[in-house]
């Protein structure tokens, strides 16, 4: 397929899961979006407890040295921050343009705590030495471990997956 055709292909795919997106009434989305449920506390506490143990790996990994904790800590601060409230889901009978705003209102106040990450990031990556801001880079670069082979590749069948590149998604459509 030339890359011409395959470009529109992918827009036209991108342009369909956008519309789509918007025509689903939100009455038809259980809990508060579409496949998402009502976070219950063992849930949260579950999230919590995954997240402060990726916390833990990391600093473990970083090797952090007691001049180089306050740095840690508020960067460890920040990310546990990022996920603590959650947000309030518009009214089931929200019309378009509420909805359109409160996704808005939530792409804000996401940007807003990446930067401020981003901020918490630059300040632990400033206390520690070339190595450790090299094995940070590289933790942030694949959060989790990297992509289904661990090490940023794709398992045993390789960076571009069982099919070579051509299915999964988007993602194949280059």
């Amino acid at each position: 397929m030339k890359s011409i055709t395959r470009s529109k292909l992918a827009t036209a795919l991108f342009a369909a899961g956008l519309a789509l997106a918007a025509a689903v009434p939100v009455s038809a989305a259980p809990g508060q979006g579409p496949g998402m449920r009502e976070m219950t506390p063992e849930m949260q506490e579950r999230m919590q407890s995954r997240m402060q143990a990726r916390l833990d790996k990391m600093a473990e990994r970083l090797e952090i040295k007691a001049s180089q904790q306050d740095a840690w800590q508020a960067y460890a601060k920040v990310h546990k921050d990022m996920f603590d409230a959650r947000p309030t889901p518009p009214a089931k009978d929200a019309d378009a343009a509420t909805l359109a705003r409160h996704r808005a209102d939530m792409a804000a106040k996401m940007a807003t705590k990446l930067a401020t990450l981003s901020d918490a990031t630059a300040k632990l990556q400033s206390a520690l030495t070339p190595e450790q801001a090299k094995t940070l880079a590289d933790m942030t670069r694949h959060p989790m471990g990297g992509r289904h082979g661990g090490k940023g590749g794709r398992g045993e069948h390789g960076p571009r997956g069982q099919m070579g590149g051509m299915g999964g998604g988007m993602g194949g459509m280059r």
